[in-house]
């Protein structure tokens, strides 16, 4: 029996050993008992970071003023940032114990499924992560634990000047340039009470806000992650500030956060008065987010040193639930902001859907004439207001969670739709104004008789934007408007370009021949004129043609015809020079006449030719229900056959290239 109790005791020792020894491993890296360094920070970062590498990340987000890295370090897997922060004054460094302390134990508990204060960890760190910085100020922590041989000899002389001629730093408060940092954030920082007015030890605002280093790096850290609450740990005192500036309902919210805090330290909550002195981290958080944060002043009333470490056990019991509070805190107002986020998002994609919803009227529904086809001052504010709705909505849907983002992206595609159908219809209308505008101005070439280089120009940038507005025109919504587009652009302008086709060619033709004469290719010369003959008849046939379709629209050129019949007889002149002088007999040369003239007759009956009038009615294009905004129209080639004819006549586009084809509506992707 004895033996059987020995062996029991000696058994639960040895577990009791192992527990002890596991619990050690598990809060190996940070040791409260002793005075906590820079070093010795930087070396439990490191640390923290291999045992925990799901858990715990770090960066460093900035430099002291004598160079030290500020250290920002995350504990979780939340998309809710949560911040806290340490030694903000130099002889406060037990708030970096704290800081690292709670990181470590937190970590821990997630990792065994601890609770700690009651609170579940790993529930608040798989909603939040928690970002510490726990030493802001590392200058003046490692001034007040060693003194001057921690700074180069050069600074010596101005630290003991600011130290009020003291070679003591224990009562230091400043950063190492003897500005208070928590005296220079931009919050009524020009009302601060108590300033010194020169660099010192304690309490010296200094000469701006945002002047130090570790101020700067702090907020633009906060403002890189956007925590939704903030505990700023200080010393000494047992108290808790937490209000500056709040009213109305921000007062009643973070005072019954403050309560819960002060409930839990034990710490008495400050109420300031009307006009409190600013400048602090808490103060500035406060006044620009608009969310909680709070100071809590760690340790009883040490006065102007650092704390005791016997304190950190007191310490840690009555802070060691604060920090899974602030997550809890954020979490809920997060969630809060989040889903009126989504409201917002959805009145705005509903607003986006209703506004675009009133374009179809004006690129469909009530256009049912060449008359209506135009996009008037109506028509282009509809568009404008839709737009900017639809582009508010796009910004509102990137702050909610994705698959809200998703659903309302859905219901978003029907306002894409239709702004998109009204950007072509205004594309097609300008594109269709600038062709009757460059119709008017070859037609005032035609009635001048102007027959030039600057007539063939202005003829294939002519034709080269019948094929862009053909273009715009098969990518509008609805085959009647399509139909309604192409009779008042389109087919105008191709009556026009048919009317003065051959002429166009023969005049090219022409000039090609004067080359050949000149270089006595006497061959070609002669080809080409057969060639000539036949675009003579065929200037004749389509306005014939034409004219059965559309009376009177296919007019007679007797100015082009003058200019034509002169180079032609200039030419004809030319020939004759360099035709051989022997005669041939005058039977031989009506066979030869004859037979030539049979050749050409059966050329253009083995081309079949189609008539270009006949084809001048357009053929309605299938119907496009989500037409491409941003159609592009390929530059055009150096040659083109005739449209109305069907022999290669040397005619050749303009070389213009057209880029932008969308001049006016908003591209849309």
């Amino acid at each position: 029996m004895k033996s059987l109790r020995r062996f029991i005791f000696t058994l639960l020792f040895v577990l009791a050993g192992f527990a002890h020894l596991e619990h050690r491993a598990e809060a190996a890296a940070v040791n409260p008992a002793e005075v906590y360094t820079y070093e010795r920070m930087q070396a439990d970062i490191f640390e923290l970071a291999k045992q925990y590498p799901d858990l715990i990340t770090y960066k460093v987000i900035g430099k002291s003023e004598y160079g030290r890295n500020i250290y920002a370090v995350s504990l979780g897997k939340g998309q809710t940032n949560i911040f806290i922060n340490g030694s903000h004054h130099a002889r406060e460094w037990m708030t970096t114990t704290l800081n690292m302390y709670m990181l470590e134990q937190y970590a821990s508990a997630y990792k065994s499924g601890r609770t700690i204060a009651g609170a579940n960890v790993r529930t608040h760190l798989n909603r939040t992560t928690m970002w510490f910085v726990p030493m802001v100020n590392p200058d003046g922590v490692t001034l007040q634990q060693f003194g001057l041989k921690a700074f180069p000899s050069s600074a010596h002389a101005g630290l003991i000047k600011m130290n009020a001629g003291s070679k003591d730093f224990k009562r230091w408060k400043a950063n190492g340039k003897g500005i208070d940092l928590n005296r220079q954030y931009p919050a009524d920082w020009a009302n601060i009470k108590s300033n010194p007015g020169k660099p010192y030890y304690k309490n010296y605002k200094g000469p701006k806000p945002q002047a130090a280093s570790e101020v700067k790096a702090i907020i633009n850290f906060v403002n890189e992650i956007k925590p939704a609450s903030t505990v700023a740990y200080h010393s000494s005192g047992q108290i808790l500030y937490w209000k500056f500036h709040q009213t109305g309902a921000l007062y009643d919210r973070d005072h019954q956060y403050a309560k819960a805090i002060g409930k839990m330290t034990g710490y008495s909550l400050v109420y300031p008065g009307a006009r409190p002195s600013g400048g602090g981290f808490t103060d500035w958080f406060t006044d620009t987010y608009k969310l909680p944060g709070f100071t809590p002043e760690i340790g009883r009333y040490a006065g102007e040193t650092s704390l005791p470490l016997s304190e950190f056990q007191t310490i840690w019991k009555q802070n060691q639930g604060v920090g899974l509070y602030a997550a809890g805190i954020g979490y809920s107002l997060s969630q809060a902001k989040s889903g009126s986020k989504v409201t917002q998002a959805t009145n705005q994609t509903n607003d986006a859907v209703a506004k675009s919803r009133k374009l179809r009227s004006y690129y469909s529904g009530n256009i049912k004439s060449v008359n209506d086809f135009k996009v008037n001052a109506d028509f282009a504010k509809a568009y404008q207001n839709a737009a900017k709705s639809i582009a508010a909505a796009e910004t509102l849907l990137k702050g909610i969670p994705q698959s809200n983002q998703n659903r309302l992206k859905g219901v978003l595609q029907e306002a894409y739709d239709h702004k998109a159908r009204a950007a072509v219809f205004i594309d097609t209308e300008k594109t269709g104004a600038q062709l009757k505008a460059m119709n008017s101005e070859l037609i005032k070439l035609i009635d001048a008789g102007t027959l030039d280089e600057h007539t063939v120009e202005a003829y294939h940038k002519f034709s080269y934007q019948i094929k862009k507005a053909e273009l715009f025109i098969n990518k509008l919504y609805g085959p009647h408007v399509r139909d309604i587009a192409a009779e008042k652009y389109v087919l105008p302008a191709k009556i026009t370009k048919e009317t003065v086709i051959y002429e166009i060619s023969r005049y090219m033709l022409m000039e090609e021949i004067q080359i050949n004469l000149k270089a006595s290719k006497l061959d070609i010369v002669e080809s080409q004129l057969a060639e000539l003959n036949r675009l003579e008849r065929r200037s004749a046939e389509i306005k014939e043609a034409g004219n059965k379709l559309y009376p009177g629209r296919y007019r007679e050129l007797p100015g082009f015809e003058a200019v034509l019949a002169e180079m032609k007889q200039e030419i004809m002149q030319g020939y004759e020079a360099l035709k051989p002088a022997v005669e041939q007999p005058e039977e031989e040369q009506v066979q030869e006449q004859q037979v030539q003239d049979q050749q050409v007759q059966e050329q253009e009956g083995s081309l079949q030719e189609e008539d270009p009038a006949v084809n001048t009615e357009l053929e309605a294009p299938p119907e496009t229900e989500d037409p491409a905004v941003n159609t592009e129209l390929e530059a055009p080639s150096k040659t083109e056959e005739p449209e109305a004819g069907t022999v290669q006549t040397g005619e050749t586009e303009a070389g213009t290239s057209q880029t932008n084809t969308i001049p006016e509506s908003e591209e849309q992707s």
